[in-house]
């Protein structure tokens, strides 16, 4: 019966702070409305959709007037679709109600350096033909110091307390940029999907987690055309390692080849259920880190 689904009660009221959905330049199974419905639909409290390419923030003033019973966000990643790490974009992103400013992914040097492309290896390409050459953008100088325009967006963050989110900036990127961020007094600070792209061991992850920032865990990891090396009994390792304290669990969904966000978030709780993560373990990485960074009752 539901009533005795432990992950049915985890979502009710979950949040998924990392969701992709059309309008996107990668397939994409569901868009925003889509996305936003099937969460409601699960009883979910939030979802944050994010786009590589621009903004999200700017979209959910009409996925909130089509869909009524959950909370929708979105925010901007600093790519070169936005002019790369731009203040103006940021500013713009929060005028507009943006609650994560996303550092630079599929453009950020570490991730062409590894991925050598602005896509992700076989598994997701996008969808146009001609494509500009992708800008690699790093946070640092050549004397390995933070690049003035990375301290403006900072202090914009912290000036409106949204979430800075380290995209796929590599760890000694991370490090500095959560470092600044902290002294310039920005108080929710998320490092997305450190075992993918960045590379981070458990020593860097309890590291970054030290300094303030919650380490994310995804449930697109445990699906076969996006294995990592530590696979689900690696997430559960990190987990244990990092505490739940210090941890959010979100599903990085929306590609056409895996279940929808909502299903995938749930059947990702129900593993980490089976894998011996404790229900109120779940519950404060699934619904209540989520509603502190998003800074939300």
């Amino acid at each position: 019966m539901k009533e005795d689904r432990e992950d049915l009660e985890l979502m009710n009221g979950a949040i998924d702070i990392h969701i992709h959905s059309v309008p996107s330049h990668f397939p994409r199974l569901v868009d925003h409305v889509e996305a936003a419905e099937g969460a409601r639909k699960m009883g979910m409290k939030a979802v944050v959709l994010k786009c590589h390419h621009g903004y999200t923030s700017d979209r959910m003033y009409f996925v909130r007037k089509l869909v009524a019973g959950i909370d929708v966000y979105g925010g901007v990643v600093l790519n070169n679709a936005v002019g790369g790490i731009n203040p103006f974009a940021v500013e713009a992103a929060i005028n507009y109600g943006a609650k994560i400013v996303w550092f630079p992914t599929l453009s950020a040097k570490n991730h062409l350096d590894q991925m050598g492309a602005p896509e992700f290896g076989s598994s997701m390409k996008q969808k146009t033909k001609r494509k500009m050459t992708e800008k690699p953008i790093t946070v640092l100088d050549e004397r390995g110091n933070l690049i003035p325009e990375v301290y403006d967006v900072i202090d914009l963050i912290a000036e409106h307390d949204i979430t800075l989110a380290t995209g796929h900036l590599s760890i000694p990127e991370a490090r500095q940029v959560i470092k600044a961020a902290k002294k310039r007094k920005v108080k929710r600070l998320y490092v997305n999907h450190p075992e993918y792209i960045i590379n981070g061991t458990i020593e860097e992850q309890k590291e970054l987690a030290g300094m303030g920032a919650f380490m994310e865990h995804l449930a697109i990891f445990m699906y076969p055309m996006w294995p990592t090396k530590a696979g689900i009994d690696g997430i559960v390792e990190m987990i244990k390692a990092v505490g739940p304290e210090r941890t959010v669990l979100a599903t990085d969904l929306g590609q056409v080849h895996n279940p929808p966000p909502w299903e995938g978030l749930r059947m990702f709780l129900e593993v980490l259920l089976e894998k011996g993560i404790p229900q109120e373990h779940l519950k404060r990485m699934v619904q209540d880190n989520p509603a502190y960074l998003l800074n939300i009752q």
